[in-house]
């Protein structure tokens, strides 16, 4: 053979290889498969009733000091999620100073908003356990305070907070009094007539919070998470 045709062989095998090397970049494999999720939240929902068809809320006027005034409620849970704590916190609105005579007369200094709160003594019930929640604070106190309305039950977690499952609901009690303080002040005149004539709007908002959130391993095979009903401990 002539080193001609010896070269000429050695092209077409290089150009030979060139094209299987080419070649097997289209020969890929492929499969594809798609995972279907669906997620759906549930409901954080909390009703408060009245008892007995009475209103659960205070709107009164005219009050003096020694009044004492009552009302209750039913906390229900109307949503799918138990309810961990329900959370109340104080405010207060269209605080009206009295301007009264007793102030005019003697120079006394005049009153706040929260000087008038702090002449409210509040005390809130659990009924069904005939625990006391708050005990002896004022009104002007429970602006800084957040007490929890839901109950605990230490050794019967199941029963904490506000579930569905088992079905539960709490009946609240709130009695408000205005103190009868017997302080003198000015020549001889009761310290209290400074509030004579006040008035002022004071909002309970009760907030309902959810349990800690549960890991795969503790829910139940798919579709709804019935554990997501029931009370959860930390």
């Amino acid at each position: 053979m002539s080193v001609k045709k010896k070269l000429g062989l050695g092209v077409a095998s290089a150009a030979l290889g060139l094209a299987l090397v080419g070649g097997g970049t289209w020969a890929a494999f492929n499969d594809i498969e798609q995972v279907d999720n669906a997620f759906a939240a549930g409901t954080l929902n909390l009703e408060v009733g009245n008892v007995e068809g009475v209103e659960a809320t205070f709107d009164l006027s005219n009050l003096k000091p020694g009044d004492t005034m009552e009302r209750e409620f039913i906390l229900h849970n109307a949503g799918s999620l138990a309810i961990k704590e329900v959370l109340m916190t104080t405010s207060f609105s269209g605080f009206q100073n009295g301007k009264n005579e007793y102030v005019q007369r003697h120079g006394a200094p005049d009153n706040g908003p929260e000087d008038f709160l702090d002449q409210f003594v509040v005390e809130i019930i659990d009924v069904d356990r005939q625990l006391k929640v708050v005990e002896n604070k004022t009104l002007k106190q429970l602006l800084s305070d957040t007490p929890n309305l839901a109950p605990v039950h230490p050794g019967q977690e199941e029963w904490n907070g506000i579930p569905l499952e088992p079905a539960d609901s709490e009946q609240i009690r709130i009695k408000i009094k205005f103190k009868d303080d017997a302080t003198v002040g000015v020549n001889g005149e009761q310290a209290q007539n400074v509030y004579q004539g006040d008035s002022i709007n004071v909002h309970f908002t009760l907030e309902a919070t959810q349990w800690d959130g549960l890991t795969t391993e503790q829910t139940k095979d798919n579709g709804y998470l019935e554990m997501n009903e029931e009370a959860n401990s930390n």
